[in-house]
């Protein structure tokens, strides 16, 4: 009798346009929610969000420096539940990027690497890292230690010797990173040696900047509510299922670097079963991710770089900055 009365209700439901079919789904499968926002206090710069390539994963059309970011969706056409994709302009312009090409702070606001002999994702700090995988470099805790250190070939950030590495601070995590080619261990030690001898080392190298365009992420949000969702295949393969079953026009794309196994699920503000949808979602404790982003785009300029603006600088803002893109890593 139960489940008569289930069928009537999930009937009259359905014919009210109701999303019956995704309510039942995202009430059976929770493992479909994942945490929106992790944080990661390692050292590994590739354990910072990569929103500058949101709009690059999954593909994207046209020439080199031109490419369009393609959301690829679903919607029901007559009998058929077909699929189709759409051009995603605001993921494009979902990053700023400055790059300062000739920056210069101290080695005490270093964070992390992009590259390292060691595990990187395994430390919380370059201390740790040292400590734990280099003794031998900070036993000598002195002006002379700080130097040996130092002169290590493949420092390219003391204006000692040129090279290739950047410094990176993303907005949306606010710590300085270093994207080197090698010298994490002696520099960690520097940093190390230099701190307890209260030594300042001045670092000097071009500084890329990413933030988030607070009207890209209006646009999105205006557009669309997006939230994150686990890419596992079975419980992806029966979210598809209830989709289908209920009409609903949507659209995904993969999650960047370092959400593996997770995609963006595209609800189109537009489409009154979408929203209907979208509603499900927060009932069942889904976050947004438009409002996460939202949230971040209205962040300040870290710290690690307003300390060293001009005062009038640090209260500019910094749409007022010229822009250029930062090189592919």
């Amino acid at each position: 009798m139960n489940k008569i009365i289930q069928v009537l209700s999930d009937t009259i439901r359905a014919s009210l346009g109701q999303p019956v079919h995704v309510e039942r789904f995202l009430a059976r499968r929770p493992d479909f929610r994942v945490p929106m926002v992790r944080s990661s206090n390692s050292i590994d710069f590739d354990s910072v969000p990569k929103w500058d390539t949101f709009g690059e994963t999954g593909g994207g059309t046209g020439p080199a420096g031109a490419r369009q970011a393609i959301l690829q969706g679903w919607r029901r056409e007559g009998t058929r539940y077909s699929d189709f994709r759409v051009a995603g302009p605001a993921l494009n312009n979902l990053v700023k990027k400055i790059v300062v090409d000739d920056w210069k702070c101290d080695l005490q606001d270093l964070h992390g690497f992009a590259n390292s002999k060691s595990d990187l994702r395994t430390f919380v700090s370059t201390d740790d890292m040292v400590v734990a995988n280099s003794r031998e470099m900070i036993e000598d805790v002195s002006p002379a230690g700080l130097q040996a250190n130092l002169a290590h070939d493949q420092i390219h950030v003391t204006g000692a010797r040129a090279g290739s590495d950047w410094l990176h601070v993303h907005q949306w995590d606010g710590r300085m990173y270093l994207v080197n080619d090698g010298g994490s261990h002696h520099l960690a030690a520097a940093k190390y040696i230099a701190a307890r001898i209260q030594a300042p080392v001045e670092l000097s190298a071009p500084l890329h900047y990413h933030s988030l365009d607070t009207d890209a992420v209006a646009a999105l949000r205006a557009q669309y509510d997006v939230y994150v969702v686990s890419h596992e295949s079975e419980v992806s393969n029966l979210f598809f299922a209830a989709m289908e079953d209920d009409g609903v026009t949507w659209f995904w794309r993969d999650m960047p670097e370092p959400y593996w196994g997770e995609r963006a699920i595209f609800l189109p503000r537009a489409e009154p079963m979408s929203l209907k949808v979208s509603q499900a979602f927060q009932k069942a404790g889904f976050e947004e991710l438009g409002a996460h982003l939202e949230e971040v785009a209205s962040r300040d300029i870290p710290e690690v770089i307003r300390k060293y603006l001009a005062p009038e600088e640090a209260e500019a803002d910094v749409d007022a900055e010229e822009e250029r893109s930062a090189p592919a890593y």
